[in-house]
């Protein structure tokens, strides 16, 4: 019978290091999140967004997983943003 490998998880602190380093590319930190936010989506059952927009506020937000998905979820969006600044945009919503 095979053993089957899973996948390494890395620390917040390594993902950081990484990125900071350049060990990865903005791509391939997106990716990770990415990757982090459909493990909690398929975990609860739940979209990244609808999960963002009910738990805080509430006792669950206390809960380590729902800190750990809700800081995965702003990443993204703080990747997203640096990798497509708002005045790249500007030219899709207002064409000439």
């Amino acid at each position: 019978m095979a053993v089957r490998k899973t996948p390494q998880r890395m620390t917040k602190k390594e993902f950081l290091k990484k990125v900071t380093h350049g060990a990865l590319s903005a791509d391939q930190a997106i990716g990770k999140l990415v990757d982090e936010l459909q493990r909690f989506e398929r975990k609860y059952g739940m979209r990244s967004e609808v999960f963002y927009a009910l738990i805080p506020g509430t006792p669950a937000e206390d809960q380590p997983d729902f800190i750990h998905w809700a800081i995965c979820y702003r990443s993204y969006f703080r990747a997203l943003q640096a990798k497509f600044p708002v005045k790249e945009l500007d030219s899709y919503l207002n064409p000439a």
